[in-house]
């Protein structure tokens, strides 16, 4: 194949992708950090989980883990329910949980296994 075939290729496949880019772009830079992926997976095998819960699942403290989860509630990302005197936290955003279960997150019996979406 000569290569301007490939150049024109390359540049069709960049076209036809450019109008979900910047929704991507975003996913990949909350998901970027080590300490909102932690949490993100906390999640996705225990959803509806509180604050105390998820740090506890990580090893972070309280004061990380609530300002991660403001960055998540804030794009979209996770949901938030008041619970008594709890927050209950579960991720809403469909593409970060495809993601997630590229990277084959586990689930429990909190999250059983279900087809990906």
């Amino acid at each position: 194949m000569p290569e301007t075939e490939h150049s024109k290729i390359g540049a069709d496949a960049v076209a036809a992708s450019a109008p979900n880019m910047p929704d991507w772009i975003d996913v990949f830079a909350l998901v970027a950090d080590a300490t909102r992926m932690k949490i993100l997976i906390a999640m996705h095998a225990a959803p509806d989980s509180s604050v105390s819960q998820l740090a506890a699942a990580t090893a972070l403290g309280a004061n990380t883990v609530t300002q991660a989860l403001a960055t998540l509630h804030k794009a979209g990302v996770v949901s938030v329910r008041a619970d008594g005197r709890y927050r209950r936290w579960t991720l809403t955003h469909p593409d970060v949980h495809r993601l997630l279960h590229q990277m084959q997150a586990p689930h429990s019996e909190l999250h059983p296994e279900h087809p990906q979406h």
